[in-house]
């Protein structure tokens, strides 16, 4: 396998421009194709909303979105709980739901985007019941292959 030498984004270590992970330090690299690289799972996908708190921009494939949405219904069930039990609970269940109200918003325009959709049709969810089964079915259907309007597939696993 040929291919021209490239620097890692990570170390700064130089490495092939096919190579998936650094073989330096193990960063994730950029595929051929486009995209990050970075695998989706668990805590990569919180820490990934998270760093894209207010981007509107790009694609966020189905495992980062669902994992998100996943942390954020555990976590509001959980301080939902224990407000139950805590009087400070309460205070604490309102500042989570403040703290994810932006990023949750970015990610759902961001799987919109993966749909070669606009993020403008985030307010179809206005639509009594109508606009939420049609934004699941969306949100849970596989993003474009290959690039689209709003940029190359994404690298991770879909």
């Amino acid at each position: 396998m040929s291919g021209e030498m490239v620097f890692c984004r990570s170390c700064g270590g130089r490495l092939h421009s096919f190579a998936a992970a650094c073989p330096h330090c193990g960063a994730p690299q950029r595929f051929a194709g486009g995209g990050d690289g970075i695998p989706r799972t668990f805590g990569t996908s919180i820490g990934l909303c998270f760093s894209k708190y207010v981007t509107f921009s790009g694609r966020a494939p189905r495992a980062e979105f669902w994992w998100f949405m996943l942390f954020v219904m555990v976590v509001e069930i959980v301080l939902a709980g224990l407000s139950a039990k805590i009087e400070a609970a309460v205070y604490l269940y309102g500042l989570f739901c403040l703290a994810v109200v932006l990023p949750n918003i970015s990610v759902m325009v961001r799987r919109l985007h993966d749909r070669d959709r606009s993020g403008w049709w985030y307010w179809i969810i206005l639509i009594p019941f109508v606009g939420a089964v049609i934004l699941l079915i969306w949100f849970c259907s596989r993003g474009t292959r290959g690039p689209n309007s709003y940029g190359p597939e994404n690298g991770a696993v879909d």
